[in-house]
């Protein structure tokens, strides 16, 4: 039972750290291919797990942080498209 309650919180942990990071890799480097943010952050999850010595749930650990880091690009790119369109929208407006 401890296992698993210490397990959650770090991986709790890590997925807020990854989507935080990987939003704001994205948000202040524009030029950077999300692919690459995707993979890295793939890969900080796999050595987490086994810095953690948790090596059977290195798979999910993988997963996950690709899932969180996708989720924490689409959400800035979504915002960015938004604000683009809002400008385009504004100069379009004669008033």
């Amino acid at each position: 039972m401890e296992f698993l309650m210490i397990f959650s919180f770090h991986y709790f942990i890590m997925g807020s750290l990854v989507l935080l990071i990987s939003g704001a890799i994205s948000f202040l480097f524009t030029r950077i291919h999300f692919t690459f943010i995707v993979l890295l952050s793939m890969l900080a999850g796999l050595i987490y797990s086994f810095i953690i010595e948790v090596r059977d749930f290195a798979i999910f650990s993988v997963i996950f942080n690709g899932a969180l880091s996708l989720l924490g690009i689409g959400l800035v790119k979504a915002g960015l498209y938004a604000k683009q369109k809002a400008e385009d929208t504004d100069k379009m407006n004669p008033y």
